[in-house]
């Protein structure tokens, strides 16, 4: 049995950013567990950040002060209709999707 009430699935951005930043790589996966245990608590919904990019539907997660994890929960990203990264049409609703972390203006640039 999973130990996790989520499963993952990690975008290609996440896994590149994930080496670039690998002092971090033990923090980072402390959070991607506690966030596959329970993807709302204390995580944040995101909207429209400066810059003009629109994350709704998304979710941030800290790692520290200025680290950041951005992800998509399937089951909350399916009715919000103006959700430009949902990678869930062929994902179970309990499904996570990792799509970057790095550094806060970074991660929310999604590069």
């Amino acid at each position: 049995m999973n130990e996790y009430e989520y499963q993952a699935f990690y975008e290609e951005r996440f896994a590149r950013n994930l080496a670039r930043y690998s002092n971090l790589r033990q923090r980072i996966k402390r959070r991607v567990e506690l966030i596959l245990k329970s993807p709302y608590d204390r995580t944040e919904r995101l909207g429209r950040v400066s810059g003009g990019l629109d994350l709704r539907g998304c979710r941030s997660a800290r790692i520290d002060r200025n680290f950041r994890i951005i992800f998509v929960v399937c089951e909350e990203c399916r009715y919000i209709q103006t959700c430009q990264y949902c990678f869930c049409e062929c994902r179970a609703d309990k499904t996570v999707v990792f799509l970057t972390v790095g550094p806060h203006n970074r991660a929310y640039t999604m590069r």
